[in-house]
């Protein structure tokens, strides 16, 4: 009997399946780093984007949001159409129709200013990007060293969103809200050059229909990405609050935020060293400690420069163990629909982290209940994690075992 789909991922062997070879090669990892760049870039400056359409355009906080809350929807909810066009379309073929028609939408967001218009352009652009995001997942998944290509993806966006906040208010000066779409539009074009490195081939594993052996796996891994998301996501977005009890100004949060984010790329780059490891389990468990560490210490710390050093260490932290998480999920995929799934659970978590942690400060008031929660939720996703991890080696123990017992036979 042969091993379970996707073991490599994790082993020492490095033999790649599935076409994995291919996918590790410079050009397929300048696809998947920069379509996962633009695909969902306006979520990740949103703050800065947000506060543009409030000064510009005078739209209320609850049109913005409900604007910025669609697009988000439509960036989660195509997982599953796209989970379709992948299985008769090659992840080429799907990201040039992606990229063509996100290009499309974000030039029509910069030429509109009326909420009728702009809505649903925003809602377009939120789908087409969502697919280019889910095309990149996949291919990342499908690479001989997923934690790698992981990192790439998400060092990438990390490393763009940290230059996007502190330069799109300059850019706003000139060009207005719609500066940043016209800068997508070009972005997605220029992207084009490197589609090549999307494989032209529809996905075996897609394709193939084989058997499901680590569904289950699968399914708890994506609990614990969803966890994670929910509970780091809104601890990071109300973070200065403490900064501001702390003395820092409005600016101060700004300039740390992106330092952090800036310094986030070393998460990235450690994660696509350690990936793969016989540690990996370690690593991962090991973060998530520290994470929930981190979070009580931005409570309870009194000194600027360790609070400064603890949300650094909160964003290197998160980008190096997002990309070890969504390597044991490629581990645990055997058809490749749960990877796919990932994009429509990043974004909800993205989405209801914020909106939890918002709603705990009303009701409980005060940083410590936000900290506390997403310590909680941490914990909580860990244990999907240690949960998935478990399930995965017994039901590899349990398909070697009829092997074990052919060749001793």
């Amino acid at each position: 009997m042969s091993n379970p789909p996707n073991s490599s991922n994790f082993s020492d062997s490095g033999v790649p399946q599935d076409g994995a070879q291919s996918a590790d090669s410079p050009l397929s990892t300048a696809a998947i780093t920069l379509f996962g760049i633009v695909g969902p870039y306006s979520f990740l400056v949103s703050p800065v984007v947000a506060g543009q359409m409030a000064g510009q355009l005078d739209w209320s906080a609850g049109t913005i949001g409900l604007i910025m809350g669609c697009e988000l929807a439509g960036a989660s909810l195509v997982s599953f159409p796209a989970m379709r066009l992948l299985r008769v379309l090659s992840p080429r073929t799907v990201a040039l129709l992606a990229t063509v028609l996100f290009i499309l939408a974000n030039v029509a967001s910069a030429l509109v200013t009326s909420v009728e218009l702009f809505l649903p352009a925003r809602i377009v652009a939120g789908a087409a990007g969502g697919i280019l995001s889910v095309v990149a997942l996949v291919s990342a998944a499908r690479a001989a060293n997923p934690p790698k290509a992981f990192a790439y993806w998400s060092g990438g966006q990390t490393v763009a969103a940290a230059i996007g906040l502190l330069y799109l208010p300059d850019l706003f000066v000139s060009t207005g809200i719609g500066g940043i779409y016209a800068c997508l539009a070009a972005a997605a074009l220029l992207s084009l050059v490197v589609i090549a490195g999307f494989g032209g081939g529809l996905l075996p594993s897609l394709s193939g229909g084989g058997e499901r052996h680590n569904l289950k796996a699968a399914r708890w891994t994506l609990v614990a990405i969803f966890g994670f998301y929910v509970a780091v996501g809104g601890a990071w977005a109300f973070v200065g609050i403490p900064g501001a009890e702390l003395g820092f100004t409005d600016a101060g949060i700004g300039m740390l935020s992106s330092l952090a984010m800036t310094a986030g790329i070393l998460g990235s780059v450690l994660a696509s060293h350690v990936g793969g490891k016989a540690h990996h389990n370690r690593f991962v468990l090991g973060s998530y400690l520290l994470l929930v560490l981190c979070l009580g210490v931005i409570e309870l710390v009194s000194d600027h420069m360790v609070f400064a050093g603890v949300i650094v260490l909160l964003q290197v932290l998160w980008s190096f163990l997002l990309p070890l998480l969504l390597a044991s999920l490629a581990d645990s995929d055997d058809d490749g629909n749960m990877v796919i799934l990932s994009n429509m659970i990043i974004g909800g978590g993205a989405a209801l982290g914020p909106m939890l942690a918002g709603y705990t400060i009303d009701f409980l008031g005060g940083y410590g209940a936000v900290a506390t929660e997403g310590g909680i939720i941490l914990l909580l996703s860990a244990a999907a994690f240690a949960r998935a991890r478990s399930k995965a080696l017994a039901k590899a123990a349990a398909i070697q075992a009829p092997t074990s017992s052919l060749s001793h036979g």
